[in-house]
């Protein structure tokens, strides 16, 4: 008759066992302990995770829904049922347990993320994006900023189906994103259907430019952007034929430049952005904030083209009636001079 004691050393042999990678053994004393049906729930749960990891995946399946079937301490099996329904592709399955971990632990953001895939690999879509979009408070770029994050795992995996499931999505959000579409396109192009890759990029050569305009608003200082959507835009001015948008193509590279540490790339971009378009104030800003940063290594004489810039913004803004954006020109330059009367 097994004792705690005697329970717990058998336990621990189990994870020395596990740890040699002596996995027969391990499983011989976990079926010994089932047998003497001392603390079941955790002898399951342990035998099931084993199970798991070697590939029993029926075995692993069984162990996890006798615990939630028959013992009181259940809560662990479920999540160990989920993740592994949502391996095997039982979604349907996996949507079951996931509502039932959220009703105690609704916070769960990992099985959140494995609810709303399961919705759209079950071919609920539409559900889905309800959902996603109730995550996220109704944030769509924050919402499809995730989605082209789960887009490159499956791409990743090579699992093309889930990737071109997942930019439906997208598409439902957000109608004919260029950037979609340029992933839906390189997932035409992986599984060899060239006829359909192309007949994608012509989509986006006809929808950039109209998307550009309404996405990027160069004023508010890209505030809610981030570098992977810079990254995208940059691989999209391919399709500026025209070349309409060189000025905000070289802020981007700029801003990309400057998240990325490449300070000096960066000074170059804005200064050939300015020589672009003089006449724009977003460059001349940007400009200012890297010259101001360059002063700190050693550079104080940029702090002097630092506010000549903040200075020719300025009077863009004032010209342009963007009262808000001069004044806050007027305090950058505040604060500049007030650590240039510090040295």
């Amino acid at each position: 008759m097994l004792d705690n004691i005697k329970y717990l050393v058998c336990l621990k042999s189990v994870d020395k066992h596990i740890a040699d990678k002596n996995f027969d053994l391990a499983l011989e004393k976990l079926n010994f302990l089932i047998r003497e049906e001392y603390k079941p729930s955790e002898t399951f749960l342990k035998r099931g995770q084993l199970c798991h990891k070697l590939l029993m995946l029926d075995d692993a399946y069984s162990d996890f829904t006798y615990i939630i079937t028959h013992c009181a301490n259940k809560e662990k099996a479920y999540f160990e049922r989920l993740f592994l329904n949502f391996e095997i592709s039982n979604f349907y399955e996996a949507l079951l347990d996931a509502n039932v971990i959220l009703g105690w632990d609704e916070d769960n953001f990992d099985v959140k993320r494995i609810k709303f895939l399961s919705l759209v690999y079950s071919s609920q879509e539409n559900i889905a994006k309800d959902y996603i979009l109730d995550i996220f408070e109704l944030n769509k770029y924050k919402t499809i900023q995730f989605l082209f994050k789960e887009v490159a795992l499956v791409l990743a995996a090579d699992e093309l189906a889930k990737g071109l499931k997942l930019l439906n999505v997208i598409d439902l959000i957000d109608k004919d994103n260029p950037i979609k579409l340029l992933k839906e396109a390189s997932i035409y192009g992986l599984a060899n259907q060239p006829e359909k890759q192309n007949e994608i990029l012509r989509r986006i050569e006809s929808v950039f430019p109209k998307y550009f305009i309404s996405h990027f608003r160069f004023t508010d200082m890209y505030t809610d952007k981030d570098l992977m959507e810079i990254c995208f835009l940059l691989e999209l001015s391919i399709f500026d034929k025209q070349n309409l948008f060189s000025y905000p193509m070289k802020i981007l590279e700029g801003y990309k430049n400057h998240i990325e540490g490449h300070i000096i790339d960066s000074k170059e971009c804005f200064e050939s952005a300015i020589k672009i378009n003089p006449n724009k104030p977003e460059a001349y800003v940007l400009l200012a904030q890297t010259l101001q940063l360059m002063s700190g290594y050693d550079n104080p004489e940029y702090k002097h083209d630092a506010e000549a810039n903040y200075k020719t913004a300025m009077e863009i803004y004032r010209r342009e009636s963007l009262t808000d954006k001069a004044e806050e020109m007027k305090r950058q330059l505040k604060h500049l001079n007030s650590n240039l009367l510090l040295r």
